[in-house]
C-alpha cells in the first residue's frame, strides 16, 4: 500500500505566489485589467512559467484577488454575526461591510468585469457576506418587506460612492431609515 502525502509548499513558492498576487493587485489598479500574464509576472519579478505554476489562467488569478479583497468584509461580517440584535448586525454590515478603500473598490468592480466567471464570483462573494444579516433582519421583522440581498448590495454601493466620510455617514443613515420596517410590522 502506497501512501502519498502532500508536502507543504516551499517558502519560495509561497513567496512567489504572494508576489504575483501583490503585483497583479497593484498593476491592475494602476493600469487596468487588460495586462498580459507576462506583464504581471514581469512586475512580480518572476517568469511566466512561475505564474503558471500558481495559476492556470489569468482568470484564476482574478478569482484569487477577488477573494483576497473580500477578507476585510469577512471580518466585519464575523463581528456582525456575534451581535445579538438583528438590526445592529445588519447595520454593522451595511455601514462597514465594504471594508475596501476607493482604489480597492474600483479594482473589485473592474476585476468582476473581466469574465463571466469573475462576475459570478463577485456576486457570490457579495451575497455570501450580505445575505446572512439581510435574512436575519427580515426574520426579526426589522427589514422592510420585499427588500432583497441584491437591493441591500446596491444601497451599500450607493452609500459607499459618496464623496467623503460625512456624506457617507448621512447616506447610510438615510438609507437605513428607509430600509427599516415600521415598528410593529410582522415579518412576511
Amino acid at each position: 500500500m502506497t501512501v502519498t502525502s502532500r508536502r507543504a509548499p516551499r517558502k519560495d513558492q509561497l513567496r512567489n505566489r504572494q508576489r504575483l498576487l501583490d503585483a497583479a493587485r497593484l498593476a491592475f489598479a494602476e493600469h487596468g485589467t487588460d495586462l498580459s500574464i507576462e506583464a504581471i509576472a514581469r512586475t512580480a519579478g518572476v517568469g511566466a512559467t512561475t505564474f503558471y505554476r500558481h495559476f492556470a489562467t489569468k482568470d484564476d488569478l482574478v478569482l484569487h484577488l477577488l477573494d483576497d479583497l473580500a477578507a476585510g468584509a469577512r471580518r466585519v461580517c464575523a463581528e456582525a454575526a456575534a451581535t445579538e440584535q438583528d438590526w445592529e448586525a445588519f447595520r454593522t454590515v451595511f455601514t462597514r461591510g465594504c471594508a475596501l478603500d476607493d482604489v480597492e473598490l474600483r479594482l473589485f468592480d473592474a476585476l468582476c468585469r473581466t469574465s463571466p466567471r469573475a462576475a459570478e464570483q463577485g456576486r457570490a462573494i457579495t451575497a455570501s457576506l450580505i445575505s446572512p444579516v439581510t435574512d436575519r433582519a427580515r426574520r426579526g421583522g426589522d427589514l422592510r418587506e420585499g427588500v432583497t440581498t441584491e437591493d441591500v448590495a446596491a444601497f451599500m454601493r450607493m452609500a459607499d460612492s459618496a464623496a467623503d466620510a460625512r456624506q457617507r455617514a448621512i447616506t447610510h443613515e438615510v438609507l437605513l431609515a428607509g430600509l427599516r420596517a415600521a415598528p410593529g410590522t410582522q415579518p412576511a
